[in-house]
Parts: structure tokens; C-alpha cells; sequence
């Protein structure tokens, strides 16, 4: 994070869902989260042509569909497996920020979300969400969150 020149600690950064509206966003920590991956592919373009003899060359084209992957614990409590079934049951599209965690949040690893640190911003839907329920483990989740378009880069403020 910006005022911390080491290396970002994966427990600092969450992943949040707009549980307010566009106007006036309330960012909720999604259900539990134990990892979360977010990934931009680019579709590659061979080139070949006679004068590149045996080697090939490539140019980028359009950009693949962008996803984000969530892992994390089932719970009893609201914010669990159910919530996000309902949100793809009823094709809800989602607005989700990838972000440090709040200055107020004392659970912190390493250091909180300050001014001047840089977070991405999306919309999404659900297209994939599985429960596992092992016999001496946590039961856990895993969810698939297809990117709507490009997700913005914000800065804290």
C-alpha cells in the first residue's frame, strides 16, 4: 500500500460488493473470503508470414472476458453461500472493488487502505458458485464472477 514500501500482505486486500447504490455506494466485504483472483486475459494474434521464415510473431487482439474467482468458509450468519446464490439466481448484476481494507478496520495484516492507493472497480454476474462439505473440514465455497466490461483503477482519496 502506498505508504508501505514492502510487499502487499494478501490478507490486506478484500473484495467488496456495492450493497447501497451507484449514487451513494455502501461497500460490504463479500461472504467470508478466504482468497479471491481476479484475471485479464488478451487474446493473441499469430503472424506468420514469408519473409519471417520458421519463427512466428504474435500482436495482441481484442480483450478475452475478464473474471474474478472468490474462495471462502460457509457460515451461518447473512453474508454467506445463500446471499451469493440469491445474487445469481436472480441475475443480479454485481458492482465489486478489489481494495486495501478501511482505515477503521483494526483486523489488518500489515498496514490499511490509505490516500493515494490504487484499487479496481467493476461490475459483474455470477456464472459459476459450488459448495464443498467435507467429513473433518470447513465447509467452503467457490464462486465465478464474469467482468461486465473493464474494470476501472480508482485511487483512495
Amino acid at each position: 500500500m502506498a505508504a508501505n514500501t514492502g510487499f502487499v500482505h494478501g490478507g490486506d486486500i478484500l473484495l467488496y460488493q456495492n450493497t447501497g447504490t451507484d449514487v451513494a455506494p455502501v461497500w460490504t466485504p463479500f461472504a467470508h473470503a478466504t482468497s479471491h483472483k481476479i484475471t485479464h486475459p488478451t487474446n493473441i494474434r499469430t503472424i506468420n508470414t514469408k519473409t519471417l521464415g520458421p519463427n512466428t510473431g504474435v500482436k495482441a487482439g481484442l480483450h478475452g472476458q475478464s473474471s474474478l474467482s472468490m474462495s471462502g468458509l460457509k457460515t451461518y450468519d447473512d453474508e454467506n453461500y445463500f446471499t451469493l446464490k440469491s445474487l445469481r439466481d436472480n441475475r443480479t448484476r454485481i458492482q465489486f472493488k478489489l481494495a486495501g481494507r478501511p482505515v477503521a478496520d483494526t483486523d489488518f495484516f500489515e498496514v490499511n487502505e490509505q490516500s493515494g492507493d490504487s484499487y479496481e472497480e467493476g461490475y459483474g454476474y455470477i456464472t459459476s458458485l459450488s459448495s464443498d462439505h467435507p467429513h473433518d473440514a470447513n465447509a467452503t465455497f467457490e464462486v465465478e464472477i464474469a467482468i461486465d466490461g473493464n474494470t476501472e483503477v480508482k485511487t483512495v482519496s
